[in-house]
């Protein structure tokens, strides 16, 4: 039998229930507690610490000068975006102008570029390849050419030159036979590059002056510039009106017409203009304004498959 009292039993188990509580409080604060408040001043002090960083950094930036969008033009110059043929044959035709040379024939050709374990970014070069038959007086003549060819600013890589002439000179009576040459170069562009399609080079041609377009528009019914606004569409009915009361007005007038001037009549066909038809009849352009005055035009715009009145 224990001796002890029923009192002294609950003090005890409360001391052992106080004991056990602290003991439990202890563990979670050792287990859980004091790691998470380390890990949250270390994590405190890297915060501060990134700050620091970042505050430097943004100083760091702030004081540093502007730096300017850079064009890729330059290097358009050289690799540009459109093949850009027509640049290519202004330059031959300045060397042919230069070396005194005649160009016979010159051909185009585009296509990928066939490279063995290409760089990476030039897997979609693609090449122009100009191919060239001329005929030039000497081989000085033949230098200024080429050394020409080579002073445009585009990457070119000459593929073949092959030539042929007469020979030497051997009797006074003998006269120089030019030399015949074949050239054959390619340049090089990068077409999948087209958000830099409108930094590259440019084809320098003025506008022109007050001229029609000779190819024909909307169909080959209207020639002329593509009217794009209402009053000059108003503009281009109206002529046609006026164009067909000149031809009712020729027609019913034709013996007046005869007697100012012998003529013949020509219906107007899709691409035709004043100019070509002036160089059909008269050989020069001299003949536009005759043409205008006996149809009444006050323009050189014309019409398709109208008739003109054509002076002799």
């Amino acid at each position: 039998m224990s001796s002890l009292t029923r009192k002294q039993k609950e003090v005890g188990l409360i001391v052992l229930s106080s004991l056990f509580c602290i003991a439990i409080l202890a563990y979670s604060y050792f287990t859980f507690y004091s790691p998470k408040k380390e890990s949250f001043a270390v994590s405190e002090t890297t915060l501060t610490t990134d700050r620091q960083v970042l505050f430097a950094l943004e100083q760091q930036l702030a004081d540093q000068p502007e730096i300017p969008v850079v064009s890729s033009l330059e290097l358009q110059k050289k690799v540009p975006v459109d093949p850009l043929s027509e640049l290519v044959l202004l330059q031959i035709e300045k060397a042919e102008v230069l070396s005194q040379s005649l160009v016979q024939s010159v051909s185009f050709t585009e296509g990928p570029v066939v490279i063995e374990s290409p760089p990476e970014g030039v897997e979609t070069l693609q090449e122009l390849l100009v191919s060239l038959s001329i005929e030039t007086p000497t081989y000085t003549t033949l230098e200024t050419f080429i050394d020409e060819l080579e002073k445009l600013d585009r990457i070119l890589i000459v593929d073949s030159i092959q030539f042929s002439s007469s020979g030497e000179v051997t009797t006074v009576g003998q006269e120089d036979e030019k030399l015949q040459l074949t050239l054959t170069f390619s340049a090089f562009y990068r077409p999948d590059l087209t958000e830099l399609l409108e930094e590259g080079p440019k084809v320098d041609t003025p506008p022109p002056a007050e001229k029609g377009n000779p190819l024909p528009a909307n169909n080959g019914v209207v020639t002329g510039e593509v009217e794009s606004s209402k009053d000059e569409t108003a503009l281009v009915e109206g002529q046609i009106i006026e164009n067909i009361e000149t031809d009712e007005e020729a027609t019913s007038d034709s013996d007046t017409v005869s007697s100012n001037f012998e003529s013949q009549t020509y219906t107007v066909q899709p691409g035709d203009s004043l100019y070509s038809i002036s160089i059909e009849y008269y050989g020069d352009r001299s003949g536009e304004q005759k043409i205008k005055q006996a149809n009444g035009l006050h323009s050189n715009k014309i019409v398709a498959n109208s008739t003109l009145v054509i002076p002799k």
